[in-house]
């Protein structure tokens, strides 16, 4: 797993910040994609989060507590708090948070039904003698055809290639129909038969 040595230390901080509230995660992004796909530099961490409305606040007073910050409207640094978090997930369907180097962690919550599923079928795997949450190269896929951004399909295509003959091709199938818009639909089964994953 390679990953700019200024995000590692980040990233075990999240994991164990997140594993000691007991709260369901998963690391995405291009550290997911450093698993099952071709590596790329990232310059910051994207993680879903099961978050309750309830828990807003002890998870709000844990990152502050963490050495977390976030930005305001005009981009100024300010507390971690309940009522951003929730406005920007509204607006963005994910709030940012920014370690004490200015580093950026996009924090989704789940706001679609595969969001649940990657929650539920996320994998331990091992990132500097710990184990992490990451999601599955299946739901990886899923989300970056979604996006559907040119760095977003050549990962795709990326992890086709990699994870050739290992991907869970059924799965893969019952959820490209309900999520994907048919030409990325078609887009991906091109390509799923141009790299024999089904």
């Amino acid at each position: 797993m390679t990953l700019p040595s200024r995000l590692v230390p980040l990233v075990l901080s999240l994991a164990e910040l997140l594993d000691r509230l007991k709260l369901p995660h998963a690391f995405g992004g291009a550290l997911a994609n450093n698993y099952w796909g071709v590596v790329r530099a990232t310059q910051d961490i994207d993680l879903l989060i099961l978050l309750p409305a309830l828990r807003y606040q002890e998870v709000a007073t844990a990152f502050a507590d963490g050495g977390f910050s976030m930005r305001s409207e005009d981009d100024r640094p300010v507390a971690v708090e309940v009522a951003l978090m929730r406005r920007q997930t509204q607006d963005r369907r994910m709030f940012a948070l920014y370690d004490r180097d200015g580093i950026k962690v996009e924090v989704f919550v789940p706001v679609i039904p595969l969001q649940d599923e990657i929650l539920k079928r996320a994998v331990r795997l091992p990132f500097e003698g710990r184990p992490i949450p990451v999601t599955t190269a299946e739901d990886l896929i899923l989300l970056k055809m979604a996006f559907h951004r040119d760095k977003d399909l050549r990962d795709v295509r990326g992890i086709l290639a990699t994870q050739k003959g290992k991907l869970d091709t059924a799965y893969l199938l019952s959820w490209i129909g309900r999520m994907l818009e048919d030409r990325s639909s078609e887009e991906l089964r091109q390509w799923m038969r141009e790299y024999g994953a089904g």
